[in-house]
C-alpha cells in the first residue's frame, strides 16, 4: 500500500505540469523561439542540469495561445497559481509546482530589460 501511494506521488509531480513541459520541449525547434537555458552541475550525478530556461516567443500568436492553453490545462495541479489582468485582459502569470515554476508575460523586453506591449510577443519561464 505503501509503495502505491509512493508511485502515484511520484507519477502526479512528473504529470503535474505535462502540457507546460510538452510546449517548452516543442519550442526547442522553432524559428519564432528564443530560448536560453542556465544549467548547473548536480552533485550527485555529475551531470549539467537545467536550472532556468527562458523563452522568447516573437510574431507567434498561435504559440501564445498553446501556452494559455497549457496554462489552463495545468493549473488544477499547481501549488500556486498568481494571474494578473490589465483591462481585464491577462497580462502575466506564474504558477508553482512541487519542484518547477512556470511564468509567463505578453510583450517584448528591450535590451534593458524594459518591457514593451507588442502584439504576438511573450517570454516564458521555467524554474528549477
Amino acid at each position: 500500500m505503501m509503495l502505491l501511494f509512493i508511485v502515484s506521488s511520484f507519477s502526479m509531480e512528473i504529470f503535474a505540469q505535462e502540457n507546460l513541459n510538452a510546449l517548452v520541449k516543442k519550442c526547442e525547434t522553432l524559428p519564432s523561439v528564443d530560448m536560453n537555458v542556465v544549467r548547473e552541475r548536480n552533485t550527485q550525478t555529475n551531470k549539467l542540469e537545467a536550472k532556468v530556461i527562458s523563452i522568447t516567443i516573437k510574431d507567434n500568436q498561435a504559440l501564445i495561445n498553446e501556452f494559455l492553453d497549457a496554462f489552463k490545462k495545468d493549473e488544477e495541479n499547481a501549488l500556486n497559481a498568481i494571474e494578473k489582468k490589465q483591462g481585464g485582459v491577462v497580462s502575466s502569470l506564474f504558477y508553482k509546482f512541487k519542484n518547477v515554476s512556470y511564468s509567463f508575460s505578453f510583450g517584448e523586453q528591450d535590451f534593458m530589460g524594459n518591457k514593451k506591449q507588442k502584439e504576438g510577443c511573450a517570454s516564458v519561464s521555467v524554474i528549477y
